[in-house]
């Protein structure tokens, strides 16, 4: 009887509290850790535990991570900027914007204006042909999109589509032709060769800088600032610029220096001009939106009037604790009458969505990325979406495959442009699909590397490869990274004795375990597998430690690994003292190879200018959402978790993409494995050269030949 009164108690108490806002659960904010001091989880989200808070902390891995996870009902509410909105649009994410997250009274974070100089006769837009243009420039995208840094010269210049050309370079080649000079200094592509390539063929547009011929971040007419010095120095006749920086430089704002506004204009998009000094309103060509506030459609007048509640009266409440974590400076948070949709939201930003909107070449160009899963795919579509809003081009398109195989094949057959492979699938990529590296995915030391290594036991007197002779050995895969690296040692030392490399491995070491060996051939080499515990890198290790093989070919990041893994599981036979890294001693260094964890892959006959492009679009990915992204919070995440899920389309541990595969060009760690497989050689049996075998059956044919006629 107890138990029953106190069940139905409990019902009543819970709907009781479903009554009233106090007995609800905590909100959820979902948070981004930023940069430095932006980092403020560890800080400020234990306070949000205490017992009298309303708002609990959920770690979001970027914003648009946020943003799903309000879209699944995983968190109540979030910060986003304009440019996550249109991500969110596009994708058909519903939530809603309650509150502007702003740090002054104006409508919009800022709004863009053309400023003219008189003298320079411009009336309307039409009369901008061969005018001389002051640029922001380029480099910090975190604050200026290239959406918003090319919208004039988008809306002005008539725009090209030379086949011939890159769409980069028809862009600049556009802007080139249609204004006399300009300063546009700064990155204008992210590869520094082809950045200058594109700077000393069109050098007008640096014209203006003060250093036209570096034309780098450092010039003084980069920046917020430089455009407007480059006008009023007299340098330039037409400025794009950010309207609270124009009203600062003009003196036009209480406080600021007075520069004389006498003999510039306002240009207009209607073909009007407006005196600087009118009190008319200026002329906007295109605004950026505040950040806002956004939440999921079922909890958003809550959400609205519980942020609105929020103030820093007590630097010590649980309240202020939120406001810290949600803003970038102390801000004013207003209200959004109505609480609007996405859509409805950003249409009343003069020209934004347009901006994002800008038809691209016809036919168009896009990089078809193939990838393998569901997640992968979704990874891809996200990051399709963001690119976009960024100004990235060629646009992306993401095609599922069944797996990494029938990628490459598509990529022969023009299916796919690109896929993204491990290293033990490079030379499969290279050798029977005929394809090519586009970047590499560097790591920032050593220990991330696939270094490869044999190990042995530490009493088994091994300590050449010389000693290997009819041992048993341990393989993660055929035709992978080990494979490979062992197949060029014993050729480089002249240790194989029968061609093909085949038959001479099968010769060379006794039974012995290839996973993935060609199941048309006989071969030893087979004898040791257990497929499904022998199989990959612990698959290796475990055929060593079981005591069936004499060496392991592994990474080396596997035999530090696999030691502590095997302990944690409570498996005390096993010991890594009792095993050591197999170092010949011939060879100081130790290892057979070395190569970053996954290159991109295309086909083999892919265009310089088809190349120059679609490595561009990587790299503008990586600058922009990759380990050194240059925002306070990250909107996507490149090389990271997606999902809670690891490795998902790119490595994890991957720190920068590059065409080469060192991060740094100080990298002097030899035997790199591309380089391995391009000098592999041919199979020389008993350590004679191809030549020479040749030219000896040539001779024996020769006097045999001789013989026969005398």
């Amino acid at each position: 009887m107890y138990v029953l009164c106190n069940t139905i108690a409990c019902v009543i108490t819970t709907l009781v509290c479903l009554s009233f806002v106090e007995c609800r659960m905590k909100y959820q904010v979902c948070v981004v850790d930023g940069r430095g001091s932006f980092r403020k989880a560890a800080k400020y989200c234990p306070i949000l535990d205490g017992p009298d808070s309303k708002v609990e902390c959920i770690i979001g891995l970027d914003r648009l991570d946020c943003l799903r996870r309000i879209s699944k009902g995983k968190a109540d509410f979030s910060v986003f900027t304009p440019e996550d909105l249109v991500t969110a649009s596009t994708l058909q994410v519903e939530v809603l914007v309650t509150n502007e997250m702003r740090y002054t009274n104006d409508a919009f974070e800022y709004e863009v204006v053309a400023v003219i100089d008189d003298e320079a006769r411009i009336k309307t837009r039409y009369d901008l042909r061969d005018k001389r243009l002051c640029h922001p420039g380029y480099g910090y995208e975190a604050d200026w999109t290239q959406i918003l840094a090319n919208y004039l010269e988008v809306s002005i210049v008539p725009q090209s589509c030379n086949p011939l050309l890159s769409l980069t370079e028809n862009r600049i080649s556009s802007s080139s032709k249609y204004f006399k000079s300009a300063c546009k200094a700064g990155p204008w592509v992210n590869d520094p060769v082809l950045d200058n390539e594109l700077k000393r063929k069109y050098p007008n547009l640096c014209g203006l800088c003060n250093s036209p011929t570096v034309c780098s971040t450092d010039d003084k007419y980069w920046g917020r600032r430089g455009p407007l010095l480059c006008l009023t120095d007299g340098v330039g006749d037409i400025t794009w610029a950010r309207l609270d920086d124009v009203r600062s430089h003009f003196g036009l704002i209480p406080g600021s220096a007075v520069t004389t506004t006498d003999g510039y204009s306002y240009l207009c998009q209607d073909g009007t001009t407006i005196p600087l000094n009118s009190t008319t309103q200026p002329c906007v060509w295109v605004v950026k939106p505040w950040p806002v506030v956004a939440s999921k459609r079922t909890s958003a007048q809550e959400i609205q009037e519980f942020i609105s509640s929020l103030s820093h009266s007590d630097n010590n409440s649980w309240q202020s604790a939120l406001l810290n974590l949600i803003e970038t400076y102390h801000l004013t948070i207003k209200s959004v009458q109505p609480i609007e949709a996405i859509e409805s939201y950003l249409s009343r930003a003069t020209g934004f969505l347009s901006a994002n909107s800008f038809p691209g070449c016809h036919p168009p160009r896009t990089v078809r990325i193939c990838t393998t899963t569901n997640l992968e795919n979704a990874k891809c579509s996200w990051l399709r979406e963001v690119s976009t809003v960024y100004g990235i081009e060629p646009d992306i398109d993401c095609l599922k495959a069944d797996n990494k195989t029938h990628c490459m094949q598509g990529i022969a057959a023009n299916l796919f442009d690109v896929v993204i492979v491990p290293a033990d699938m490079v030379n499969q990529a290279k050798t029977s699909y005929q394809l090519k590296t586009l970047f590499y995915e560097t790591v920032l030391n050593e220990e991330e590397k696939y270094v490869t290594v044999g190990v042995v036991r530490a009493n088994s007197g091994i300590t050449s490869f010389e000693d290997l002779q009819s041992k048993r050995a341990c393989f993660p895969k055929y035709d992978g990274v080990a494979w490979n690296s062992v197949v060029h040692t014993l050729n480089s030392k002249k240790l194989i004795k029968i061609c093909p490399f085949i038959e001479g491995m099968s010769e060379f070491f006794s039974d012995s375990c290839v996973p993935n060996f060609p199941t048309n051939v006989s071969s030893s080499l087979k004898a040791l597998c257990k497929p499904g515990i022998y199989d990959d890198e612990y698959g290796a290790m475990r055929c060593l430690t079981h005591g069936n093989g004499d060496v392991a070919f592994v990474s080396k990041h596997t035999y530090s690994t696999f030691f502590k893994d095997i302990k944690e599981k409570g498996d005390l036979r096993i010991d890594a003292k009792d095993y050591k890294i197999l170092c010949d001693n011939s060879d100081e260094s130790c290892h057979l190879s070395w190569a970053p964890p996954g290159q991109a892959m295309i086909r083999l006959n892919s265009s310089s200018l088809w190349i120059k492009d679609t490595l561009d679009v990587f790299l503008q990915m990586d600058n922009l959402f990759g380990k050194n992204f240059k925002s306070l919070t990250t909107p996507f995440t490149l090389f990271g978790l997606f999902d809670g899920k690891p490795n998902v389309l790119f490595h994890d541990i991957t720190n920068k993409l590059r065409d080469i595969p060192k991060l740094k060009n100080t990298d002097t760690m030899k035997k790199e494995y591309d380089d391995m497989l391009d000098k592999f050689g041919e199979c020389v049996s008993g350590g004679s050269t191809p030549l020479t075998v040749t030219n000896n059956v040539y001779i024996f044919f020769i006097i045999c030949v001789l013989l026969f006629k005398f």
